[in-house]
């Protein structure tokens, strides 16, 4: 009984049915281990389960007992030894279902390896991290691949290449979702360095390529994205010409109009779907650094989905349309929405969830905000932070969830909820340092603080000055000045702001609405005041409430 006790110790506070019967057929000696166990459990030290497939130990403080009846020098090579027993045992198939385990243990006796045995436990080690990611566990992946990694020989560049680029790949994603920064960088600088081919190089620059944009190196992350895809063979204008980009986007709105669902063939081209992921990081980069950028890089998706075939990625290129067909190139608000609605059943057709919180912050921020009800919108952004915050993907969570507390205030949802929406989303951007976000969401937190009277309106003026420009950012402040000073009584201010702000907005449709409405009542308070360019904004409110 002390022995199933010692061996049960070393698995934590339980042990299942798959490591019982693996460990049974892996030695003679250990045929009777459920029957110890059971003794274990007459004796007061285990309970088992109803249905008898996991023992537990009664209280940690049994388990610590268990585990001191093993000698402190010997622990390491035990756990080793259990960890062997297993690998040597179970049947390739099943290894998943106990992999973390099994490698918990083998990692005790890493000193034991042979030079052979250490690329094997390194493969086992990396097994572990893959099915970490596939978890959403990356403290977990980020842990099993940096062990990986120490077991690679001196020379593993060029003696185990595939497997190195395997490790380093799965370290960089891991610690990157986990906020180790340093660590991210250190193992995809690794890969571009050592990586032979550019194919091989791809997964690292993409890796790297979003990893810039989370920590807020915007110019560098789009500079680093137009060269893979120079790499690639891509020609990317230096400049963008209006005039022939909006005939050029009207052609492919033609062409999507006359298409059915079945006219859009699945791509199979590995190299095609490279291009569209990295297009995809390039309208994301370049909404914050480059605008026009991002219209001529949608379209260019669309261009490659209609020629060589629709992948999930095709999916994103069409939302990313979208935002074309509602801005002022075109502003066909409902070709945007029909296009959108395209987008989104591609993404169901090749089941891919885990691109759906991007599909869900374009084409809820944009497009049907202006066709479904807002409050829907909001509750669709909200679940796009729910999606991609599970997945690891903070970057993405924290726009969405921007997004959801703006149209939720749009919408009239309860300040007071909506304040404590803002406080603990802005805990997370504090945590996992997203300046750009934090700027955004400083804004709402304010507006929201002073209409339900948590902040002076004597700090009104000072929120009101300049601050660093980022993507649309200089015309959002001067929107969320126009609510203030509408809301807080300020009518000759908010007129002001209201004139400040552009009807030519490309991204923030919704928003010039709601500046020309609420200038518009504001004018009307102040009739007597009127000016000729103050009767034509209220003019324009007319127009919006028709």
């Amino acid at each position: 009984t002390q022995a199933a006790l010692k061996i049960s110790s070393c698995f934590g506070t339980s042990v299942n049915s798959t490591i019982i019967k693996t460990l049974m057929s892996a030695s003679p000696l250990l045929q009777t281990f459920q029957e110890e166990l059971d003794k274990a459990v007459d004796d007061g030290f285990m309970d088992k389960d109803d249905l008898g497939s996991t023992y537990k130990f009664v209280h940690d403080k049994v388990r610590e007992a268990a585990y001191g009846l093993i000698p402190e020098e010997d622990r390491n090579r035990f756990h080793y030894t259990v960890g062997m027993l297993l690998f040597n045992t179970i049947d390739g198939k099943n290894i998943d279902s106990i992999i973390f385990l099994m490698v918990d243990q083998i990692n005790h006796g890493t000193t034991y390896l042979s030079s052979d045995q250490r690329i094997t436990v390194a493969e086992l080690n990396y097994g572990a991290a893959s099915k970490a990611v596939e978890n959403s566990n990356f403290a977990a992946a980020f842990f099993y691949s940096n062990a990986a990694m120490k077991l690679l020989p001196e020379n593993h560049w060029e003696s185990h290449y595939d497997l190195s680029r395997k490790i380093f790949l799965v370290l960089g994603n891991a610690a990157r979702s986990y906020g180790r920064i340093a660590e991210a960088t250190s193992a995809l600088d690794e890969i571009l360095k050592h990586g032979k081919l550019l194919k091989d190089k791809l997964d690292a620059y993409y890796l790297k390529i979003a990893l810039l944009h989370t920590h807020q190196e915007l110019k560098k992350s789009f500079d680093t994205c137009v060269e893979v895809l120079k790499q690639l063979g891509e020609t990317i204008p230096a400049t963008i010409n209006r005039q022939f980009f909006v005939k050029r986007a009207e052609k492919v709105l033609a062409k999507l109009n006359v298409m059915t669902e079945n006219d859009m063939k699945t791509m199979k081209s590995p190299f095609h779907m490279s291009l569209l992921q990295f297009y995809n990081r390039g309208c994301f980069t370049s909404y914050f650094v480059q605008l026009p950028m991002m219209k001529w890089f949608a379209c260019r998706m669309v261009e490659i989905s209609l020629e060589h075939g629709f992948s999930k990625y095709s999916a994103l290129g069409l939302m990313w349309f979208t935002m074309i067909l509602a801005g002022d190139l075109i502003y066909d608000v409902h070709a945007g929405y029909r296009v959108g609605k395209i987008a989104l059943k591609l993404l169901k057709r090749f089941d891919a969830n885990d691109l759906l919180p991007n599909a869900y912050l374009i084409y809820y921020s944009y497009p049907a905000v202006h066709i479904e009800p807002i409050q829907s919108c909001a509750a669709m952004l909200k679940r796009g932070f729910e999606i991609a915050l599970s997945t690891g993907d903070i970057q993405t969570a924290l726009v969405n969830g921007v997004q959801y507390i703006q149209k939720s205030f749009l919408s009239g949802a309860n300040l007071s909820v909506l304040k404590k929406e803002c406080d603990y989303q802005m805990r997370l951007i504090e945590a996992h340092s997203q300046p750009v976000t934090k700027i955004y969401l400083v804004a709402l937190q304010e507006t929201i603080s002073m209409l339900i009277g948590q902040a002076e309106p004597s700090n009104l003026k000072q929120s009101d000055e300049d601050v660093s420009e980022v993507g649309e950012f200089p015309l959002s402040k001067v929107f969320h000045s126009v609510m203030r000073n509408f809301w807080l009584g300020h009518v000759e201010r908010c007129l002001y702001y209201a004139e400040r702000y552009s009807a030519k907005s490309v991204i923030a449709q919704l928003k010039t609405t709601l500046v020309v409405f609420y200038g518009g009542l504001s004018c009307f308070q102040c009739s007597k005041k009127l000016n000729k360019k103050r009767s034509q904004l209220a003019k324009q409110a007319i127009n919006v409430l028709r």
